[in-house]
């Protein structure tokens, strides 16, 4: 028997979708305006504050997906090379998110 490991790419795709429109939503209401918005939802100071912990869940997870489908983190964020790329300091919380989305199939020979 052996154990095949596979990463729940779907399921990674569809958290990450629903992650962008809570972004959107997120920076919308910082706006500070009210002529923009007729009913506030949740307070500019709030919405701030969420929207930057998204964005950090957000690149984590795209991290992750590049990883899933076999490409380094210098075609994921191609600002930086391989040897000095910023994503290299979040390894271990980017291993994390591939564990939530792993499956591991046994498989007889």
């Amino acid at each position: 028997m052996e154990t095949i490991v596979n990463y729940d790419v779907n399921k990674i795709k569809n958290e990450l979708k629903t992650l962008a429109e809570e972004q959107r939503f997120y920076k919308r209401q910082r706006k500070s305006d009210k002529t923009i918005f007729k009913e506030r939802v949740i307070t500019p100071k709030e919405a701030q504050w969420k929207h930057q912990a998204n964005r950090q869940k957000l690149r984590l997870m795209y991290a992750a997906y590049g990883l899933m489908r076999g490409k380094p983190f210098s075609v994921t964020e191609n600002k930086y090379s391989e040897e000095e790329h910023p994503l290299n300091k979040f390894k271990p919380q980017i291993s994390d998110v591939l564990t939530i989305y792993m499956i591991a199939e046994t498989v007889e020979k």
